[in-house]
């Protein structure tokens, strides 16, 4: 459970309503997927291996032998977070599927979708005047909610046995149901906007190319190469400029014969993010005879502005068909846990 103060209370519910609020669009994609992952502090550019690749990197979509799908659900303890007697609860889901043909390549597929009900909406003024911070709450015009789904798909290549490429092709729709026109903030109505762009990544396998090298990846992730911008329904909301953002990252898994020979693996890795000035993850992970795992990781945000974000994990793989995900991380504002499963076919 989360208390807001008034102040912030008003800044958020103009925010999530008011046409100038762009920046929250693609912040959807910013969440991040699959519990393994997460738990690894989001360090999986250079690691993805599986479906949710379509997300992190695609170019890692051919590591999918075969056929999966994967399904991540958010924990309840985000939901509700209490703002003063109402209840604003989310609701994130994910789900991916991949699957590699011969001399063809490797597909993959996902759809997320992150949404909040129940926001109150309040006047901005009262009788001309914004309420102070130790004033009550003023009388609720309504409540309104916000949903954005994204539809990921994505399509990678084997070009040489040390380099993949994958490009993945996003569409993005969302905005606000349920508000009501008010003169006091400038709000006319609903908002909702469409938004398409290009990501291509790439993993180079080092190991592949020198012995010395064994078990070191370097990924990198162009994302929005290509885009057509923030469209919204509205001529009073500008569209907003999507810059491109390249992630890249390093995964090294240590090349020890007695990790080998026991079916076991133990993965460091490093992302940086230049979006946030900049974002890096750590990660780092453990598998004992491909059944059991153990995963840590952390968020740094360079610029100081924000406090870490440790997060934790664990899997359980059975004959290597059904994998359990799990994820605990430990965000500024409140801890978050997510499920995943995975099947393979």
């Amino acid at each position: 459970m989360i208390r807001r103060s008034v102040p912030l209370f008003f800044a958020l519910m103009v925010a999530a309503a008011s046409a100038w609020a762009v920046n929250y669009t693609n912040d959807v994609l910013e969440i991040g997927v699959g519990a393994r992952a997460l738990g690894m502090g989001g360090s999986y550019v250079a690691l993805a291996d599986d479906s949710t690749a379509t997300y992190w990197n695609p170019a890692g979509l051919t590591s999918i032998k075969h056929m999966e799908v994967a399904i991540v659900q958010q924990g309840t303890e985000n939901a509700p977070a209490a703002l003063g007697t109402n209840d604003v609860g989310s609701q994130y889901f994910f789900m991916s599927g991949g699957m590699t043909l011969p001399k063809i390549g490797s597909l993959g597929v996902a759809v997320m979708r992150f949404g909040v009900d129940g926001i109150p909406q309040i006047p901005a003024t009262v009788n001309g005047q914004v309420p102070c911070s130790t004033c009550p709450p003023p009388n609720q015009i309504g409540t309104f909610g916000t949903q954005d789904v994204a539809v990921l798909l994505s399509y990678a290549k084997t070009v040489h046995p040390a380099v993949d490429l994958g490009l993945t092709a996003k569409i993005l729709t969302g905005g606000t149901s349920g508000l009501v026109a008010d003169a006091t903030t400038g709000i006319t109505g609903n908002y909702s906007y469409n938004y398409f762009g290009l990501d291509l990544g790439v993993i180079v396998k080092f190991g592949v190319l020198t012995s010395a090298l064994e078990g070191l990846n370097l990924g990198v992730n162009l994302q929005d190469l290509a885009n057509s911008g923030v469209k919204w329904n509205t001529s009073t909301s500008p569209d907003e400029s999507v810059p491109m953002n390249a992630k890249s990252g390093l995964a090294y898994s240590l090349p020890f014969d007695f990790l080998k020979d026991n079916h076991s693996k133990f993965t460091l890795t490093t992302d940086i993010d230049p979006k946030y000035s900049t974002l890096v993850h750590y990660g780092a992970e453990i598998w004992y005879k491909d059944t059991l795992a153990f995963r840590a990781g952390m968020r740094q945000f360079t610029s100081g502005q924000q406090a870490n974000e440790a997060s934790f994990g664990a899997s359980f793989r059975l004959f290597s068909i059904i994998q359990v995900d799990y994820a605990y991380i430990d965000y500024e504002l409140t801890p978050i846990q997510y499920i995943s499963m995975l099947v393979r076919f």
